[in-house]
């Protein structure tokens, strides 16, 4: 059984352990029934991702408060970035016909920016192109529940076996935090860059120990690949 979703937002899904595979289009306008005849006849490979995270339970989302005012007690703790909330599928989630591999980051300093750049291989068998994204986690002291999304590169279609750079550019205000004791953003000495599938499919950790001068690390449990 595959299951085709037309949503304009979050679903919990008791039943996906169920079907054999689901598939959302959200809200896809007049060519709706091309793009599904399109993806489920393989003539396209799929390449969308879920810019929101699908929740496991109405428990592992933020439920409206009674009455006519709203408090947005959460603060940034929404979505991915809380902590607390169980992902059927996380943010940043999607499949297509192929598989990839993600190689050995590698740093450029430019000036007050930080460019961050590696090689992403199509190891399946079948043309594909996916989405790498960048989630940074500054120090403690920023106050950030989670590491944030900076940035996403979408390669170009990849035939099998083949390989393309991606880059993503930090600025210094990427690398900041807002202090509110202080009235002003702060930027951190150092933080660790996480790039991957989705928030919860990370292939790459990367400390940046000075933002300044370009230096990067590999940090604990990175991905040791090979790329022929």
């Amino acid at each position: 059984t595959v299951v085709l979703l037309q949503i304009p937002g979050a679903v919990v899904m008791p039943w996906k352990s169920s079907v054999a595979s689901i598939l959302a289009l959200f809200l896809g306008g007049q060519e709706t029934g091309n793009a599904w005849a399109s993806v489920l006849f393989g003539d396209h490979a799929p390449t969308g991702r879920l810019p929101i995270m699908m929740p496991v339970t109405e428990a592992d989302t933020i439920l409206p408060g009674p009455g006519s005012e709203v408090s947005y007690s959460e603060g940034m703790a929404t979505s991915y970035r809380n902590k607390n909330f169980k992902a059927a599928f996380p943010f940043g989630h999607g499949l297509t016909y192929t598989t990839f591999e993600y190689g050995e980051p590698k740093s450029d300093a430019l000036m007050h920016e930080q460019s961050i750049n590696l090689t992403i291989r199509n190891t399946g068998p079948r043309p594909g192109r996916t989405v790498a994204q960048l989630y940074l986690e500054l120090p403690a002291e920023a106050g950030h529940p989670a590491p944030l999304l900076k940035g996403f590169r979408k390669t170009p279609v990849l035939p099998p076996g083949a390989s393309a750079e991606v880059s993503f550019l930090l600025t210094r205000r990427d690398m900041s935090y807002y202090d509110a004791g202080l009235g002003s953003w702060v930027k951190a000495e150092g933080a660790v860059a996480h790039i991957g599938e989705s928030a919860a499919d990370i292939r790459r950790t990367i400390t940046i120990d000075d933002f300044d001068r370009g230096s990067l690390r590999p940090a604990g449990g990175t991905l040791t690949m090979v790329v022929p």
